[in-house]
C-alpha cells in the first residue's frame, strides 16, 4: 500500500520531527558540553540554540542543569518544544525567529547551531552578518559550535541521498535527505535540498514531503576565511563528527564538518 501524502512540510509536524532526529542527541550533548568545559567561560551555564526544532538539545542540556534558550522560524516546533519542556518540568525560554536576525536579548556562555541549519544563510554577506550578531550575544570567551554538510568526494557536490530511521512509542519514522543537482547553481555555490519523512503508525503510512529549500554548500577553508572576514570568532578546531578525538579530515566516515569557534577580544 503506498502511504498516504500529508501536506507539506515536515517543520509544522514536530512530533516526527522530534522521533526522526533523536538519534545521538546524548553523545551531541556531551560533546558540547566538553567544549565549554575545556574552551569556554569558567563556570559558563548559559546555551542558546539557533534554529533549535522540536528542541531535543535544549531539552537534554536543561536536564543536566544549564539554562537553556532557543529559537526557530517554525511557530508548531517552538510550541512543541514549550510543550515538551512543561512535561519534563524544565525550563526553555523558546521563540520565533530568523537566524539571520538573532533575535535574543542577553548574553549566552554558548551559542549552538546544528542540523544544517547554518546553510540557510546563502551568501557571504549573510554568513558575516551573522556571526557578528551571534558574538555580539556571547559573553567574553564566549564558544560557537556549528555543525553541516559537506561533500565526501568532489563529484558528490549536491548530489547525495541520505536516509535513516527511528522509533518511538509504537511510531517509527524514516528520514529522507534528498540533494537536487539539477537546481545547482554554481556562481553562488547554492542548490535545492529536501527532507521528507516516511510516517508507520500501526497499520497506517503516510508521507511527508518538506518543502524544497535552496541551500548553500559552505567548504571547510572557505569557512574559515569567511570566520575571518567578520572578526568574531578565532577556529578553536574542525572536527569530523561529535568528537574531539576525530579532526576533520579526508575519508572521514562523516559526511558533517562540526567547528568550534572562540569569541575573540
Amino acid at each position: 500500500m503506498m502511504p498516504k501524502k500529508l501536506p507539506a512540510s515536515v517543520y509544522q509536524y514536530p512530533r516526527y520531527y522530534a522521533i526522526g532526529y533523536q538519534w545521538n542527541t546524548s553523545a551531541e550533548c556531551d560533546f558540547l558540553q566538553r567544549c565549554l568545559k575545556a574552551h569556554g567561560p569558567s563556570s559558563g551555564r548559559r546555551v542558546l540554540d539557533i534554529g533549535c526544532g522540536a528542541g531535543r538539545h535544549l531539552l537534554e542540556l536543561a536536564k543536566r542543569g544549564y539554562r537553556v534558550s532557543g529559537f526557530d522560524l517554525s511557530p508548531e516546533m517552538v510550541a512543541y518544544l514549550r510543550e515538551e519542556a512543561g512535561k519534563a518540568g524544565v525550563e526553555v525560554a523558546a521563540t520565533v525567529g530568523d537566524l539571520r536576525a538573532v533575535p535574543v536579548s542577553g548574553t549566552f556562555d554558548l551559542a549552538f547551531c546544528l542540523m544544517d541549519t547554518f546553510r540557510f544563510l546563502l551568501t557571504n554577506e549573510e554568513i558575516i552578518g551573522h556571526l557578528r550578531r551571534v558574538g555580539e550575544r556571547l559573553s567574553p570567551g564566549g564558544l560557537y559550535v556549528t555543525d553541516f554538510w559537506i561533500p565526501t568526494q568532489w563529484d558528490r557536490a549536491a548530489n547525495e541521498i541520505y536516509q535513516w530511521e527511528q522509533q518511538e512509542n509504537g511510531t517509527t519514522v524514516r528520514v529522507f535527505y534528498l540533494q537536487h543537482p539539477e537546481t545547482v547553481n554554481p556562481i553562488d555555490q547554492t542548490f535545492e535540498d529536501e527532507l521528507v519523512f516516511v510516517v508507520q503508525e500501526g497499520e497506517e503510512s503516510r508521507e511527508i514531503r518538506g518543502d524544497r529549500t535552496r541551500t548553500r554548500l559552505i567548504l571547510p577553508q572557505e569557512f574559515r576565511a569567511l570566520i575571518e572576514a567578520s572578526g568574531a570568532f578565532d577556529v578553536v578546531g574542525a572536527y569530523s563528527d561529535f568528537d574531539v578525538e576525530k579532526p576533520l579530515a579526508a575519508g572521514a566516515d562523516s559526511w558533517r564538518m562540526v567547528s568550534l569557534l572562540k569569541k575573540r577580544g
